[in-house]
Parts: C-alpha cells; sequence; structure tokens
C-alpha cells in the first residue's frame, strides 16, 4: 500500500509482518509512528527493537520477542531497521518458519531506506510504499495537515514548494510549518508567500543554474552559485552534483529510451526525467556535450591538485558561458 492509505487502513485491519520502505525518511518515520500508535500500548514492555545486523547475528533473540506474550495489551510490536537478508538467507528453516507462522501476539515490522526484494517477496508481508509522492498526494497530504490549521494551500503554490524542496517531504514539512506562522490569519498560502520564505534545496537551485546557463542569463547564473555557496555547501559535492545534472541532461537529449526507461537507467523518478528534458531542449547536443567534457577535466584537474575547489566551480560557469 502507498504511504498514504496507511492511516485508513490500520483503522480496518491489523497485518502481522509490515514491510515499510522507500527514499522518504520523513514518510518512512511517520509510518512507524502511524503503526506505533495504532497498535502499540506500555511502550516499555511491549516494544523490542533490532537493527539487521542484531538479527542476522542472533535470530533466536528475534524470535523469542516475537513469540512472546504482550503486557497489559493485544499486541507487542518488535521493530526491525535496516534489514537486507538475500535470498539464500531467508531459506533458512527458521526465516521460512517466522514469515509462514501468523503469530496472534505480535506484530513485526521491517523498516528499510534501500530496496529489498527477497525480503518484500516473503509471505506475510505487508509493503508500505515510502518513495517520494507524486504532486497529486503532496496536494492531498498537504490540504488534509492544513485543514486543523484553517488554512488553505494554492496547487500552483504546492507546485512552486515541491520544486523549491525536490519532492523531499522532511523539506516541505519544515517549510508548511514556516508558512503557517507566516500567512498568520490570511489562512492562505499563495506563490507569494512560499517564494519568500522557502529556502531553495540545491538540486533545485543547479536546476535554476543550468536554466540561466541555457538562457546566457549570467548575473543570474553568477548569484545563483553565490547563494549555494553561501550556504556553506560541501564544495566537492556541489561541483559532482553540478556534472551530473548536465550529464544528465546530455544523456536524455540523446536517448531514444522512454521516460520511464530513462528514470530507470538513471536512478532517478520519472518526473525528474521530464523536467531534464524540457531544459536540455534550450542546448544543442554539441554544447551539452562541450559542457561535459570541459566539467571532466576540471574534475580530473582538480583530483590532480592542479586547481581549488573554488577555481573549479567558477570556471566550469564561466565555461558553460564560452560554449555558446
Amino acid at each position: 500500500m502507498k504511504f498514504l492509505e496507511l492511516k485508513n487502513s490500520v483503522k480496518n485491519e491489523i497485518f502481522p509482518i509490515y514491510y515499510i520502505e522507500g527514499e522518504d525518511a520523513f514518510l518512512r518515520q511517520n509510518a512507524l509512528i502511524t503503526l506505533k500508535n495504532a497498535f502499540l500500548v506500555e511502550p516499555d514492555f511491549n516494544l523490542t527493537n533490532f537493527t539487521g545486523a542484531d538479527l542476522k547475528a542472533d535470530i533466536e533473540s528475534f524470535l523469542t520477542a516475537v513469540r512472546s506474550y504482550p503486557f497489559l495489551s493485544d499486541k507487542r510490536i518488535i521493530v526491525v531497521s535496516e534489514y537486507y537478508p538475500t535470498a539464500t538467507d531467508l531459506k533458512g528453516k527458521k526465516l521460512k518458519e517466522f514469515f509462514n507462522t501468523v503469530e496472534e501476539t505480535s506484530i513485526v515490522i521491517f523498516i528499510n531506506s534501500k530496496a529489498c526484494a527477497p525480503l518484500k517477496n516473503q509471505p506475510n508481508i505487508t509493503v508500505v510504499d515510502c518513495n517520494k509522492l507524486d504532486l497529486e498526494s503532496i496536494v492531498k497530504y498537504l490540504r488534509a495537515s492544513l485543514l486543523k490549521s484553517n488554512i488553505v494551500i494554492d496547487s500552483s503554490a504546492v507546485q512552486m514548494l515541491v520544486e523549491y524542496t525536490s519532492y523531499d517531504m522532511a523539506k516541505i514539512n519544515g517549510e508548511i510549518n514556516k508558512l503557517i506562522s507566516y500567512v498568520g490569519d490570511n489562512g492562505v498560502i499563495d506563490e507569494e508567500a512560499v517564494n519568500a520564505i522557502t529556502v531553495k534545496d540545491t538540486e533545485y537551485q543547479i536546476y535554476e543554474l543550468s536554466g540561466y546557463i541555457a538562457d546566457k542569463n549570467n548575473q543570474k547564473a553568477f548569484q545563483t552559485l553565490s547563494d549555494m555557496l553561501s550556504k556553506n555547501e560541501d564544495k566537492q559535492k556541489l561541483f559532482i552534483s553540478i556534472y551530473f545534472h548536465f550529464r544528465r541532461l546530455l544523456h536524455v537529449s540523446i536517448s531514444n529510451l522512454s521516460d520511464v526507461e530513462l528514470a530507470n537507467s538513471l536512478g532517478v523518478k520519472e518526473f525528474a526525467v521530464k523536467k531534464a528534458k524540457m531544459q536540455a531542449r534550450k542546448f544543442n547536443v554539441k554544447r551539452l556535450k562541450s559542457i561535459c567534457d570541459k566539467l571532466c577535466e576540471f574534475d580530473t584537474a582538480f583530483k590532480c591538485g592542479e586547481i581549488s575547489l573554488d577555481s573549479v566551480l567558477w570556471n566550469s560557469i564561466f565555461n558553460a558561458f564560452a560554449n555558446n
């Protein structure tokens, strides 16, 4: 089930094993909180936490916790974080028995930041998908969340907010809390409020930066890079992110793959491919190739100690303008 379906699900049914998986840490933690709030009573007695390493090192302690009776409650909760068994691991007799046996007095919750197909495919597993939400789902989530504050948010403001935060729900939630205070009695979050208050994510600023380069707006490009550096960004990571962004633009501009295939190939969401394609159209392939080649040269020069990181970053922008 999707993250947004979990809240209603726990009102109507209980599953013996939940598997929370996805790239959005905010959604993962909120899914775990939702399950605990729904089923956990007397946590000092009825909650046991394991890491994946704990389970692999001592499966008996895990199984003992699963089979123990709850105290003044119908259920015990056992949480296992970052457990990535192989298909071979799961063929062991004890784990096979665990997944095939429903314990009436326990709920086991696996929570992983990365995918684990062997675990996901076990019997009696209910998957909670905590990958990044799409725009429609974020609109629904925010409007429901803002109801209690008697605040509404424009659809266009949500669009701007998710782009500024790169669809990261932790950042969105933090910005929404600021926006609630900002709009006050007005009760409406619009584009003007989002633009005034929201801190732009580095990924979005890199998208902005390359857009200014495409439009040959050197003043805006230099100002954007200055803004990113003023936030004390890790300069090496920033350069790598700029390099990878232009490589993505080049890749999508020459590829014949579908958006879905490109997203899987590049390890990004489909919306990121669509945005990259839109931006790549502002460049010609020759210019993108020249920019990427030069960025590769700067990367090599830095690694060989021939140029500083500051020079790498600023020269990258000057070079990108030179390749008109």
